[in-house]
């Protein structure tokens, strides 16, 4: 059965869009001497969220959150809408998702930093984690860490290569925290991108993945059907071996493998990123990631670094 946050997602982020659009057009300017135009009637309040503080916040605020709210099902229906429950309060946790996007505005944030707060914290709440199979994947960071990073990635995607920076950023802001797998999703319209993903994974076989996988994304604007095996032979890798990995069928099987895991927990585009097996849905930032980063580590026990054992005193 397909993860329903997709849906979700697509939905809550094209409300943000929305709600980011200009609330009214300029008005023309009369001519010199014209008689005054008639007043324009006074616009309809935005509706009230019903159950919460809204009528608090400033008309364009309250729009944003009931555009939101419209978008997104209720948990307690999910036939309804979110905003269908909290008008007929019928549903207590959809009110308390509401009002905690009141609280976030009330907290001076802006409308892209609520929606991606509110569309985080359903998925929190009452999105079920999707479980992959990690085994094989490669993986980096702490064994042990609170937050296990799922990365859906195609080597030629643009905003692929952006988020290995802010992956790395995120591992160096919160150390110990994160254990990142890779997971590959090649583009059927990106010529290189399968090449790429057995390249990376025929490095895997070598002990040089992440190696490999820096290199494709720090050359992707050059990248050529014979850039994989000057990778190989840059990493002091093998290359008959690497070239007869990169044949090996089993590499194509895994990529399948992994592009189906991908498509079962609704992927619509890459990068995409599962904290502890929930989609994230916020910005592709670092600034928005690391707040989520931080989000999710405050609601658990405080975190504890284990320290590196201390050096044998010497005799």
């Amino acid at each position: 059965m397909r993860h329903p946050l997709p849906r979700l997602a697509r939905l809550a982020l094209s409300a943000a869009v929305l709600a980011l659009a200009p609330l009214a057009a300029a008005q023309p300017v009369a001519p010199l001497g014209a008689p005054a135009p008639a007043p324009a009637p006074a616009q309809a309040q935005a509706p009230a969220l019903l159950g919460t503080t809204a009528a608090d916040l400033p008309p364009e605020a309250q729009s944003a959150l009931v555009e939101l709210m419209k978008e997104g099902p209720c948990p307690c229906d999910p036939q309804l809408k979110l905003y269908a429950c909290i008008q007929a309060g019928s549903c207590p946790d959809a009110t308390r998702l509401a009002e905690f996007g009141v609280q976030r505005f009330k907290a001076g944030l802006g409308r892209e930093q609520v929606i991606e707060a509110v569309i985080n914290k359903f998925v929190e709440d009452f999105v079920p984690p999707f479980t992959f199979e990690l085994a094989g994947t490669m993986v980096k960071g702490a064994e042990g860490a609170p937050l296990t990073v799922v990365e859906f990635a195609d080597f030629e995607c643009p905003h692929c290569a952006l988020m290995k920076g802010i992956v790395k950023e995120l591992m160096a802001t919160y150390p110990g925290a994160l254990r990142v797998y890779f997971k590959q999703f090649p583009l059927p319209f990106h010529t290189l991108a399968k090449e790429a993903s057995k390249a990376t994974l025929a490095a895997q076989r070598q002990g040089a993945a992440w190696e490999m996988h820096d290199l494709v994304f720090d050359s992707q604007s050059q990248l050529k059907p014979e850039s994989f095996v000057e990778f190989a032979a840059q990493l002091g890798l093998n290359i008959e071996r690497f070239k007869a990995d990169m044949a090996d069928p089993a590499l194509e099987k895994q990529i399948e493998r992994d592009k189906l895991e991908g498509m079962q927990a609704g992927l619509t585009g890459t990068p995409t990123l599962f904290f502890n097996g929930k989609r994230y849905g916020g910005e592709p930032s670092l600034e928005a990631l690391k707040r989520h980063v931080g989000d999710l580590l405050g609601r658990g026990a405080p975190l504890v670094i284990p320290a590196p054992p201390a050096p044998p005193a010497p005799r």
